[in-house]
């Protein structure tokens, strides 16, 4: 018989952890950088999100036997010290996968526009083919792109099987692609590091004029080094999300990017949602407790399980028009202008800007959960819309 649940320390920034969590113990919530050794001390459940460390240091006093991480990464967590103490641990991979796409989508669109290009073309490098990557990898092809595929880990292991793949090597990734986005877990040391790598080596090798992305962890770019290398117009466009020493970040840096936003490329209602709703699963599966939470009647809800669409007024072309619709579903513009507003602060308060605009981020949806009707969307642009945004074609 498991002992009784009494304490549940969380994130307050996790969607419904009272609804989800409150009915097997007592929810205590606060900041995740505020999250400490006292305050776990008498804890049987910890909760986080990304910006918490998770460690001996953390949990070497507590009672802590269940932790749980509603992100897709887990560079926070040390397992290894979780597996020596039995603490139980159970994370959301994919859960916020199809976010980050939609942000990298409307992202790109958005700068398209601004520099007046067509994406329809465009050879993008995805380096990191897991749950983002190769989610990107079979939308992009309906909008014209070509995609070059870098992940040494996945290649090993196909190769290792004696199975058939299309990945490149990352030099051919930085030499032909017009756009490399970035979709790596934040790995330190090992055969497959990824911190800093892209650093200067990696800059200079890019084709003259390529745009970077950047949506996985800050320090999987060399932040300094991209700042000089933007400086001297060595890359078409920088597009950041994620930012080394976050929250405490380079003001600089943001005024040179092209997009710059705090960390919230993941970030759509649907996205968090299902990532509290998969560490409940295995939160409940592992103390044998009643299922109680329905995250489909949350995500239908409040009228908007239907939610339509008005074809743009105006058509300039393909990708001007796309843009136009993807901006009635997710407004990067307004992301970016609020964080634009960062380097003008003074610089002791640039952190507790960048984590409020996290913490009071707006209800972004899903592009899957908008309708347009297909008779309004030009014959050229369907295929597009219907499997590059994956929009409802109704």
């Amino acid at each position: 018989m498991k002992k009784e649940i009494t304490r549940i320390v969380a994130d307050e920034n996790i969607p419904f952890v009272y609804e989800t969590f409150g009915h097997a113990g007592e929810v205590h919530t606060l900041n995740g950088r505020a999250i400490n050794p006292e305050v776990v001390r008498d804890a049987d459940v910890l909760l986080v999100r990304s910006v918490t460390r998770v460690d001996r240091a953390l949990l070497e006093n507590s009672s802590v036997r269940f932790v749980g991480s509603t992100t897709i990464g887990t560079d926070h967590i040390d397992r290894d010290y979780l597996r020596e103490r039995g603490i139980v641990f159970a994370h959301a991979p994919g859960s916020n996968a199809t976010s980050v796409v939609e942000y990298v989508l409307a992202s790109l669109l958005w700068t398209a526009v601004r520099k007046k290009v067509s994406l329809r073309g465009k050879t993008v490098g995805i380096v990191g083919v897991g749950n983002i990557g190769s989610r990107l990898a079979g939308r992009l092809p309906a909008l014209g792109m070509r995609v070059l595929k870098n992940d040494p880990p996945l290649q090993a292991a196909a190769e290792e099987a004696g199975k058939a793949h299309d990945f490149v090597s990352l030099e051919q990734v930085l030499a032909e692609s017009d756009i490399v986005t970035l979709h790596v877990p934040l790995e330190r040391k090992g055969p497959y590091a990824t911190y800093h790598l892209i650093d200067g080596a990696a800059l200079a090798h890019m084709k003259p004029g390529a745009w970077l992305v950047n949506t996985c962890r800050g320090a999987v770019v060399d932040n300094p080094v991209a700042r000089r290398a933007i400086e001297a117009g060595a890359l078409g466009a920088a597009l950041f999300d994620v930012w080394e020493g976050e929250p405490e970040i380079d003001p600089e840096l943001v005024r040179l990017t092209d997009v710059a936003t705090p960390h919230i490329a993941g970030y759509s209602f649907d996205g968090k949602v299902l990532g509290t709703t998969m560490v409940y699963d295995a939160f409940v599966e592992h103390f044998g407790l009643p299922h109680v939470w329905d995250s489909e009647v949350v995500l239908s809800g409040a009228g908007e399980d239907h939610l339509d669409l008005n074809p743009p007024a105006f058509d300039e072309g393909e990708t001007s028009w796309l843009f136009a619709l993807v901006q009635q579903m997710y407004d990067v513009v307004a992301d970016d202008a609020r964080m634009r507003k960062l380097p003008d602060l003074p610089p002791d308060e640039q952190g507790a800007y960048f984590t409020a605009l996290r913490k009071n981020y707006p209800r972004r949806r899903t592009f899957s959960r908008f309708n347009l009707p297909v008779r309004v969307v030009p014959a050229a642009y369907r295929e597009a819309v219907r499997n590059g945004l994956l929009v409802n074609l109704v």
